[in-house]
């Protein structure tokens, strides 16, 4: 090779090296602030568009079809979600107020969550604390309920989270599809709309649930707490998990409560049921149902459950780390 080949063949070798070298990070870069902004985009569409669909949710090797409508009227967002085939129920959301209808056992339950959180999909509000905790990236376009849909990927940093793909339509910016990843990255959990409609308006009625309630019905009303009157100490919480909500559910002849607490990193949900021992017998063991860890163990008199879709070492961590602060007052 001549020197003149050779002197515009060095140049080109610098430009690729460079390429090969600081591509991959302004892409990824470039791909984890598009990952982003898609799920902004998706969390700001769930909550102020009007759409209905069918959706197959599959969770411990079961698939079920849900029917969901979602509206906004007046700045108050509402849902509904009705099972299309056995165990029947019906979830209704009017702001932060949730009730579920369980016709079989003729039981329902009320409860209060933070506002503009779907039933379906829960997405992160704030993405800047996040990105200590999980990575985010781009996947390909496909096709979801004939539509095209951009991959976005979740990836945890360490191994106290699960991961989770979602589908976000390119047109209206709803999440399509859903798969929640063990610490094997095996998906556990799916939920894909088998069909959408974006709708001007979802009538009132279509809103309103459709099971109807007489007296015989039991009816399970959870009282929300105050975060500063819990007596628990929680030292065993992961880095990025916050209390959530704080509720009792009193329940029985006796009145017995029990109290829930719900933590998150604004992704992952656990939850934490504590309840008084009434001469039960159990033993304290980790328990898997499908993409739920569960780990309960006996403290003071108290039943500590904990159990949520995060991988047996987080729940068991949150579960050990339990203690009490001072004396209860129940």
């Amino acid at each position: 090779m001549t020197f003149l080949r050779m002197s515009n063949f060095i140049p080109r070798l610098i430009t690729l090296w460079f390429l090969a070298v600081f591509s991959p990070w302004a892409v990824s870069v470039e791909g984890d602030a598009e990952a982003r902004t898609l799920l902004l985009n998706a969390k700001q569409a769930m909550s102020q568009l009007n759409y209905r669909g069918i959706i197959s949710y599959m969770k411990d090797n079961r698939m079920e079809s849900l029917n969901i409508l979602h509206g906004v009227a007046q700045g108050v967002e509402q849902e509904r979600v009705l099972s299309l085939n056995t165990p029947m129920r019906e979830l209704v959301r009017t702001a932060e107020t949730v009730t579920c209808y369980y016709p079989e056992t003729k039981s329902m339950s009320v409860d209060r969550r933070p506002a503009r959180h779907s039933f379906l999909f829960q997405l992160p509000v704030d993405l800047d604390d996040l990105g200590k905790y999980y990575s985010f990236s781009l996947g390909a376009v496909e096709y979801i309920a004939r539509r095209q849909a951009r991959q976005v990927i979740i990836e945890p940093k360490d191994d106290m989270r699960f991961g989770r793909r979602l589908w976000i339509d390119l047109e209206s910016k709803l999440p399509l599809k859903f798969e929640l990843l063990d610490e094997n990255k095996q998906v556990i959990e799916q939920m894909v709309f088998n069909s959408l409609s974006i709708e001007q308006m979802i009538p009132p009625g279509e809103l309103s649930p459709s099971t109807s309630v007489d007296g015989s019905w039991k009816i399970k009303q959870y009282e929300v707490l105050p975060t500063d009157s819990l007596n628990w100490s929680l030292d065993g919480v992961p880095e990025g998990f916050r209390m959530m909500s704080y509720t009792r559910l009193k329940r029985g002849q006796e009145n017995r409560a029990i109290d829930h607490i719900l933590l998150s990193d604004g992704i992952s949900s656990v939850s934490i049921y504590i309840d008084q021992l009434m001469n039960e017998v159990f033993t304290a063991q980790p328990r898997r149902f499908g993409a739920i860890n569960s780990y309960t163990r006996k403290l003071d008199g108290y039943r500590v459950t904990v159990m949520g879709e995060a991988p047996a070492k987080t729940v068991q961590s949150i579960g050990n780390g339990i203690h009490w602060q001072d004396s209860p007052q129940r």
